[in-house]
């Protein structure tokens, strides 16, 4: 492949870019239209790459609250209530005596801990992702590159909070002793491919704020391990400070 300079790189490898805004900003569209286009953008990373870019972080701060807030709140239920117990095949036990609060408080409580996991989470890749595609972008593009990282990890982060409640319900909902490989491909699909999927959208858009090679991986790579590094302390302490959990 011949050696392009980088006023004649394209602007991505792969697909032609959507040139208007993303489509939950297109007021010509119907709000449904709106929602299903901006999900469905998520595996589309190259394609709505300059739509993300360009805008305010306020429509996409709304979309993460319609969109990921109600799995943050969701997915914590089954690893941190006291008084449910979910067994296999979507079994579910009432334990009352298990925990000094009553049900509905217990489910609260689990719920307000996912959504404070969930937002450390996000905020411990999101800045330095805004920081690193501030530092690394070559100042050949109009758009802020903070405020696009911003755009990106807000409009994106849905899928994450999304895989973790799937995968905990469809978990809950195996048999008994279920074989390994059901396991990890359970595990593979709902908690790895979610980050797979930023990983790509980091990279690409440290791409076309003009960063290469191990630059653009620096940019996409570190604020997820910034984020595995922050989480798993924050999920322990959490662990730690709950009462012990009912056997089973």
């Amino acid at each position: 492949m011949p050696y392009l300079e980088p006023e004649e790189r394209p602007e991505t490898p792969l697909r032609t870019q959507v040139t208007g805004p993303i489509a939950w900003e297109d007021e010509t569209l119907s709000p449904p239209s709106r929602l299903l286009r901006t999900l469905t953008a998520t595996f589309h990373p190259l394609e709505s790459l300059h739509a993300v870019s360009n805008g305010e972080v306020g429509p996409a701060l709304r979309f993460a609250l319609l969109t990921a807030l109600p799995f943050m709140l969701l997915w914590a239920i089954t690893p941190f209530t006291h008084t449910l117990m979910f067994g296999p095949l979507f079994k579910l036990e009432v334990l009352p005596d298990k925990s000094g609060l009553p049900v509905e408080l217990d489910v609260l409580r689990a719920m307000g801990i996912g959504l404070g996991l969930s937002v450390i989470s996000l905020v411990s890749w999101a800045l330095p992702f805004a920081s690193l595609a501030r530092a690394f972008a070559d100042g050949s593009r109009s758009e802020d590159p903070s405020k696009a990282a911003w755009r990106t990890a807000l409009y994106r982060t849905w899928i994450v909070s999304f895989g973790t409640t799937a995968l905990y319900f469809i978990t809950w909902g195996l048999p008994k002793d279920p074989s390994p490989f059901v396991l990890e491909l359970t595990l593979l699909t709902f908690e790895m491919v979610p980050r797979i999927v930023i990983l790509v959208h980091c990279h690409a858009v440290a791409r076309y704020f003009g960063a290469t090679g191990l630059s653009a991986l620096a940019v996409s790579i570190i604020p997820l391990a910034v984020q595995w590094a922050v989480s798993l302390p924050v999920w322990r302490a959490a662990e730690l400070l709950l009462p012990a959990m009912p056997a089973g």
